[in-house]
This record gives structure tokens, C-alpha cells and sequence, in this order.
């Protein structure tokens, strides 16, 4: 029947509640984010070959707990019988260009990742290697340290980017935001960078999610591509670890009993066990990994996987977690939060606590619906949902960087 195919190309982007019709035309009631030109267009494309066009009869904004929704009416009808002549269509307003339209140029892109890739590189050639900017760089110790780090971040953000484009979405190249460089001369120092060198990268996804198969492949494709790239990156880093002394040449081993705070690295379960297996008595304290560049950059991709997988708002985990769950991961949420606060406060770890900050002013717990939240996964991406889930388990960091000292 006419009206089920009509249904099925709405229920593609939105909540339908009913397709009826009369001697002339169709009608179609559905609920919406919001319905624009573009969205429209959409539609009588799907409709156009089954010879049908379609026209706005109502619409209307509801507001419920603080969102928005569009509640439309539309008047469908073939193409061929003259019906839409008596029919104004519904006029919409033209979007307002925004004045930051030059961000979307890719050239952006590309200065951002070289000035990120520079003070990674910096990084690794002198900061992690206890050297500052105006001492001798260990060039090799950069390129490692920068080609490892950024290879998980760029195979994470293209893992985004690629289900965007399968899926068509307008989505803009990844932004790779550069870390803090302290140039020579200020505070008196020959200049460093804050380690590692960079604050992470994003994607931006200008079209609406239609569905929750389209958000799982979009949530779960980056962590799952970081993640595979960051485990070679490790496998390599602890087969070609070098002896416990190598970390000696930074610094005076007995420096370290004078009973001052210094930083500790936490360890997660996936980190531990590639550490035990492959390096053996090779494996480093975890105050020392950071003089590793392979070991410290699959470290850190590490902790990027496990936070991004955070069953929290518009994070990766969120997404996932609101494909597999729909509005039932509110309640996931609020749990990881509560944790987050939980753990922040018991370690005395103001890193979670500044988490928890994000997360309340620009992450949020509650995800927000798609387009269509009524279709249901099919068994496959269940099964990728649930291996994210793992990775993050095997991922997760209870107190990532933490202050300890020792004496003698």
C-alpha cells in the first residue's frame, strides 16, 4: 500500500505517528528536531519516484523538558493530477549565514594540524626527554612521538569522518587543536611544551542524525579505528622497549627518594597486560613511561579511547550507548557521572572533578533523540556496541595522572 511506503521514507528521519488519506490526497503527521529547505527537499526526492509530491498543512513547535520538537503536517499527492496547483507551499525563512563560515574551509585544517603537529613534535624531541626547547633535540624521539600519537588521533577522528560520509552527512574534516608551548625566555625557562603536546581533535556533523543505526556507526567508528591503531602502536612500543636504565639518562634515579610529589601514570587493564607480556622485566615504572614515545603516545590514546567511551551526553559513549539503549541512557549516564564525582573525591583527583564540570556545561548527561528514535538496531550493531563497551573496560584508567612521592 501506498501509505506504508510513504511511512517507511518518513520513518527514515522522523517519528511518525500516522499516514491517512482521503479522495485526493495523503496526510502524514510526524514529529521532528527541526524542518527546514533542506530537509523538504529531502523528502520529495524519496517521494518523486513513486510519483508523488508533497506540501506543509501544519506546522507547529512543541516544547517539553526544555527542547524543541516540530510537529508537521503534511499534504502528499501524485504529481500528475493537478491537485497541488490550488496549494501555496509553505514558505521557509532563509537560513542566517553565520559569520564564521571560514571555519568550514579546509584550509583551517591543515594550519591547525601543522601547529599541532609541531609542538607534538616538540614535545617528543624535547619535553618528554626531560630537555627543554633551546637544549638538542632527539629529532628521532619527536617523529616517533608525534607519527604515534597523531596516527591514533587522525585514525579516531577519520574513523568519525568516513561513517559521516557513508551515511551523507554534511560533516567538516577533523580540527586538530595544538597543546600549550611555553617559548624560550618566559618564566625564566629555555621553554617547554605541557606535555602531550596537544588537546585532542574533533569532527563537526552539520546534518541531523536520522536514525539510531546512522548515530551507531558514527559513535562507534572512531574509538574502535583509535583503538586498533593505538594497540599496534603498543605491541611495537613494548617489543622494542629498551632496559629499565634507558629512562636513567633523564634524570638521577635517587632523585627520586627525596619524598617529593612527582607524576605517576595509572594503569588499565589493557595496558597492564600488554606491559606484563610482551616487555616482560623490561616494562617500566609508570612514572618513566612518559621517556617512551611509542609506550607514552599508545598510553595516551589509550585514556582518549576510554574517555571519549564514556556513556556520558554527546561523547562517543554516549552515542552508542543512546543507539543501543534510546532514552533509557539517561539513567547510564547519570550512573557514570555519580562515578566520575565518586572517584574524583576519593582519590582527591581534581582531573575528574574538572571532568564533571565539562560534562554539567558543554558534554551534558542526557543524550538528545534522533530523528527517528523508534528504529531499533539490527543484531550486528549490537554486537559492535557491546565490543565498544569492552574496549572501554579494558581501556578505563581509574586515576589517570596522580602526585606520589617516596624516601628511603
Amino acid at each position: 500500500m501506498i501509505e506504508k511506503e510513504i511511512e517507511n521514507i518518513l520513518r527514515e528521519f522522523a517519528a511518525v505517528e500516522y499516514v491517512i488519506s482521503d479522495s485526493k490526497a495523503f496526510f502524514a503527521k510526524f514529529e521532528i528536531l527541526h524542518l527546514n529547505q533542506d530537509m523538504m527537499n529531502h523528502i520529495q526526492s524519496k517521494l518523486a519516484p513513486l510519483g508523488y509530491k508533497a506540501v506543509i498543512s501544519n506546522l507547529s513547535t512543541k516544547t517539553e523538558n526544555g527542547a524543541h520538537a516540530d510537529i508537521v503536517i503534511l499534504k502528499i499527492f501524485s504529481a500528475n493530477n493537478g491537485y497541488h496547483d490550488n496549494v501555496r507551499p509553505y514558505q521557509f525563512l532563509p537560513e542566517a549565514k553565520s559569520r564564521w563560515t571560514w571555519l568550514s574551509h579546509p584550509s583551517v585544517n591543515l594550519v591547525l594540524f601543522v601547529f599541532t603537529f609541531i609542538v607534538v613534535f616538540i614535545t617528543g624531541a624535547a619535553t618528554i626527554i626531560n630537555r627543554e626547547i633551546t637544549d638538542e633535540w632527539s629529532w628521532i624521539t619527536g617523529f616517533q612521538f608525534s607519527f604515534a600519537l597523531l596516527g591514533i588521533l587522525s585514525a579516531h577522528e577519520f574513523g568519525h569522518y568516513f561513517a559521516a560520509k557513508y551515511h551523507k552527512l554534511n560533516v567538516t574534516l577533523p580540527y586538530f587543536l595544538p597543546g600549550i608551548l611555553i617559548p624560550p625566555g618566559l618564566f625564566g625557562s629555555g621553554g617547554m611544551t605541557v606535555w602531550p603536546g596537544t588537546f585532542g581533535a574533533f569532527i563537526r556533523i552539520k546534518s541531523p542524525i536520522m536514525n539510531r543505526k546512522q548515530l551507531m556507526d558514527v559513535g562507534v567508528s572512531g574509538p574502535i579505528a583509535g583503538f586498533i591503531v593505538c594497540l599496534f602502536v603498543l605491541i611495537y612500543g613494548f617489543i622494542t622497549i629498551p632496559d629499565k636504565s634507558y629512562a636513567f639518562q633523564f634524570y638521577k634515579p635517587d632523585d627520586i627518594y627525596t619524598g617529593v610529589p612527582f607524576f605517576h601514570f595509572g594503569n588499565s587493564l589493557l595496558f597492564s597486560f600488554l606491559g606484563n607480556t610482551l616487555a616482560g622485566n623490561r616494562m617500566p615504572e609508570m612514572y618513566d613511561i612518559i621517556h617512551y614515545p611509542f609506550i607514552f603516545a599508545g598510553w595516551f590514546g589509550l585514556l582518549v579511547t576510554a574517555l571519549n567511551l564514556l556513556p556520558i551526553g554527546q561523547l562517543d559513549g554516549g552515542h552508542i550507548t543512546y543507539s543501543l539503549l534510546g532514552k533509557r541512557q539517561k539513567y547510564v549516564g547519570y550512573f557514570a557521572f555519580i562515578a566520575i564525582l565518586v572517584m574524583g573525591l576519593l582519590n582527591n583527583n581534581n582531573n575528574w572533578l574538572i571532568w564533571a564540570i565539562l560534562i554539567l556545561v558543554l558534554i551534558k548527561i542526557k543524550h538528545p533523540p534522533v530523528m527517528n528514535d523508534h528504529e531499533e538496531l539490527d543484531r550486528t550493531r549490537q554486537i559492535i556496541g557491546i565490543v565498544s563497551i569492552l574496549i572501554f573496560i579494558l581501556c578505563f584508567i581509574p586515576d589517570p595522572i596522580y602526585l606520589k612521592g617516596y624516601t628511603k
